[in-house]
């Protein structure tokens, strides 16, 4: 006995254990975290997924087939009112995630919007391609959206990166390489 009053294979067993259980701990904390990034990189790249899938939209109506007219606005309407709402429900999810990349994905889909919904418009109006010559497309200017399609995923780097928001911006600023992927 010490002056504790526990014998040493007492102390040792308690002391083993307050360890095994702050390993336990640690553990599961570390785990949560894990499955927490890992799905929310899954869905923000589902976000981003759903703006690549509208912007197409502006070749889809272009390339639709000429031989079924009628059947071609009903199916294209209905995945792109698909695509739609995939675009408001990551507007709302990222709302509830991060303030930062709701932001940047708010500019985006916004930008999206006015020139590939610009894009899709005008294309409803040409006649349907009924030749493979008609398949080559001229660039519709959608690379305007490359600088806002960066920007969301660089907030989605912060977010995701074991590197805090405020340390990273200062090593980027000071010209420290990042690593950019997660």
């Amino acid at each position: 006995m010490n002056e504790t009053g526990f014998s040493p294979a007492v102390m040792a067993a308690i002391v083993g254990g307050a360890i095994s259980l702050l390993a336990l701990a640690l553990n599961a904390v570390v785990s949560n975290w894990r499955e927490r990034t890992s799905r929310q990189r899954q869905e923000f790249s589902k976000a981003f997924a759903a703006c690549v899938a509208y912007e197409e939209f502006a070749y889809v109506v272009r390339r639709r087939r000429s031989n079924t007219p009628q059947d071609e606005r009903v199916r294209i309407s209905s995945e792109l009112s698909v695509v739609q709402g995939e675009l408001a429900y990551y507007s709302a999810w990222l709302a509830t995630e991060s303030i930062s990349i709701s932001k940047a994905y708010e500019a985006l889909v916004a930008k999206l919007r006015e020139i590939a919904g610009a894009k899709i418009r005008e294309a409803w109006l040409t006649p349907p391609i009924d030749s493979d010559s008609g398949m080559n497309m001229p660039d519709l200017g959608l690379s305007e959206l490359r600088l806002l399609k960066e920007a969301y995923l660089q907030e989605v780097i912060y977010h995701l990166s074991v590197i805090p928001r405020p340390i990273r911006a200062l090593a980027e600023s000071l010209g420290w390489k990042l690593r950019k992927t997660i």
